[in-house]
């Protein structure tokens, strides 16, 4: 009887999803933003770091990652994580990223002991990070839904989101405390990504000034081929097409960037319609309405934002070198090809993957990007890897070992446990989009490949960061 209830009061929620209906965000217009801009520091390295999409995946490998960061000690005696100018982050990486620039001790506390190792507080920061982010959201998400009539609406499930998340990560802090701790020594800078989609330009909600990210593409480009004795011929639609890459800021949408919550700004850059999002945002009294929403649609990684940004103070020699320690775990393109190898099954409205088309196109534009930039580099419009280097890791390279003496016990305490090391390769790769990770094994693997990629990339890190300018 009682699950009779439950079932029509499930029912019911369905039935009465007109009665909750969405609205757009009024937001208070301006031409003056709040105080809380901040400056890219001048200094000979920046570090930044990016962190992709990928759910719950993503944020609990962005734990982990930082984490194994926190433990490489450079040549001056202090931790990796002491470098980091700025955070980009993506998606899932967004609920990392926030939690740690708002979170992470200050200054004053030092990451390592004497002896090398992580500092009690740094130890039980991590700790609790690690406990934070293990939570499972996405149930949360659905009932709350459903309790308050929302189901079936997307826009109402973004804010059922960053209810979700402001009431267990981040309360009411917003941009401008974020601001307040990177002025005061305490913390990187962050760039929480988002898409309009209005235009199709990625906004990054950020307390840094948008001219910070006008790297002068065609100038490069014009000085190359000068040498070359060549001239540059470019019709004005290729200019116009390369501003569509620069990421706006809430300055260019006249908004105070100071007032967004970090909530707000890690649902937006999570949401996925049409389950999550987007948000419809006005502006001031202007008859005009933005609609923000996932921040990976073809750039998952959130290394494109820090390219720009980084591009451009070593074009104004506000910086002599730039590093980018990128950790990727996006859902691997290859799980899905596998997948449908061994489907029969015809597609219909029931059990299509919709995500598989934005996964072509971002697979796309991934490799003619990488294509791009790299070609560039090797022309020497863009800067040599001496001056501007970019360590992928990705949290399906893990190596293991032979008798899997390295697997947590978590995995083989399961009912199947895994036996072999390539089970283990793919046992990582399938770990799903999800906001929340039931499995214990699944996210304390996540946690020991963090660890052995960050060791395999210890060298190359520390060699860059360590390296004196002469």
């Amino acid at each position: 009887m009682i699950w009779m209830r439950v079932a029509l009061a499930l029912v019911g929620g369905v039935l009465l999803t007109g009665c909750a209906s969405a609205s757009y965000i009024k937001v208070k217009g301006t031409s003056t933003p709040g105080p809380c801009l901040t400056e890219v520091p001048a200094r000979d390295l920046l570090v930044g770091v990016a962190l992709s999409g990928g759910g719950s995946r993503a944020a609990l490998f962005a734990e982990a990652s930082l984490e194994a960061l926190a433990g490489l000690r450079t040549a001056d005696g202090v931790s990796v994580i002491d470098k980091i100018n700025h955070i980009s982050s993506v998606s899932g990486g967004s609920l990392s990223a926030t939690y740690y620039t708002l979170k992470k001790p200050g200054r004053d506390v030092p990451v390592l002991s004497p002896d090398g190792s992580l500092s009690a507080a740094y130890r039980a920061f991590f700790e609790q990070y690690r406990t934070e982010l293990s939570q499972d959201f996405e149930t949360s998400l659905i009932w709350r839904q459903l309790l308050s009539f929302r189901w079936l609406n997307s826009a109402l499930a973004a804010k059922t989101l960053a209810e979700i998340l402001e009431s267990r990560l981040y309360g009411e802090a917003s941009l401008d405390d974020l601001a307040s701790r990177e002025k005061a020594g305490d913390a990187p800078g962050l760039i929480v990504n988002t898409t309009l989609y209005n235009n199709g330009r990625r906004l990054a909600l950020t307390e840094l000034r948008s001219e910070d990210f006008d790297y002068d593409f065609f100038s490069e480009l014009e000085r190359d081929l000068k040498q070359q004795g060549r001239a540059m011929e470019l019709t004005p639609l290729i200019r116009e097409r390369w501003k569509l890459l620069r990421p706006m800021t809430p300055v260019d949408l006249n908004t105070d960037p100071c007032r967004i919550r970090l909530a707000t700004a890690a649902t937006a850059s999570a949401s996925f319609a049409p389950f999550i999002g987007p948000t419809t945002v006005r502006i001031g009294e202007e008859e005009a309405y933005w609609h923000i929403g996932d921040g990976g649609l073809y750039e998952n990684s959130g290394v494109e934002s820090l390219l720009f940004l980084y591009l451009r103070q070593l074009q104004i020699k506000r910086a002599k070198r730039a590093l980018i320690i990128a950790f990727d775990s996006s859902f691997p393109f290859s799980v899905g090809e596998k997948r449908l190898l061994r489907r029969s099954l015809p597609f219909n409205l029931r059990n299509f993957d919709f995500t598989r088309i934005p996964s072509i196109m971002e697979e796309r534009a991934i490799t003619y990007q990488a294509l791009f930039f790299r070609t560039l580099q090797l022309e020497g419009v863009f800067p040599d890897t001496k001056s501007f280097q970019v360590v992928l890791i990705r949290h399906t390279d893990a190596k293991w070992a032979a008798d899997l003496s390295d697997l947590p016990s978590s995995c083989r305490s399961e009912l199947q446990p895994l036996k072999t090391p390539e089970e283990v390769t793919n046992r990582i790769a399938e770990i799903p989009t999800r906001l929340g990770l039931t499995s214990e094994c699944d996210r304390d693997l996540l946690y020991v490949a963090a660890q052995k990629l960050v060791a395999e990339h210890r060298d190359e890190i520390l060699e860059y960061v360590n390296r004196r300018d002469q």
